[in-house]
């Protein structure tokens, strides 16, 4: 009965590290893909205040603008071409059109 109740006890605890692993992982790809997209939005002309407000600000919707950063393919060139060290266009940006037109809509 011991040993039941101490592999129970390893494995709890095997279940539990693991989960708050993922749980980190998963908030620090969030916190760098909060950044990328914050920046993206001044790149592609939305002011530094409206793009910290986002939200309440722009008509956009913000959960599909940040699942697709989130789920985007491109993150390490995406990193390059905001440090400016990629030539190309952000053609490559899921959201760069719609951050393009928000940023019209906006200054009219």
């Amino acid at each position: 009965m011991y040993y039941v109740n101490s592999y129970f006890t390893v494995a709890v605890c095997l279940v539990v590290i693991i989960g708050v692993f993922f749980v980190m992982r998963r908030w620090q790809n969030s916190a760098a893909s909060e950044g990328r997209l914050k920046r993206m939005m001044v790149s592609c002309g939305i002011d530094e205040k409206t793009a910290l407000y986002a939200d309440l600000v722009l008509k956009l919707d913000m959960n599909a603008v940040r699942s697709r950063c989130r789920h985007c393919p491109a993150t390490d060139l995406c990193d390059r071409w905001l440090d400016g060290e990629a030539i190309a266009g952000n053609d490559f940006c899921p959201n760069a059109w719609h951050f393009t037109e928000a940023a019209r809509a906006n200054q009219r």
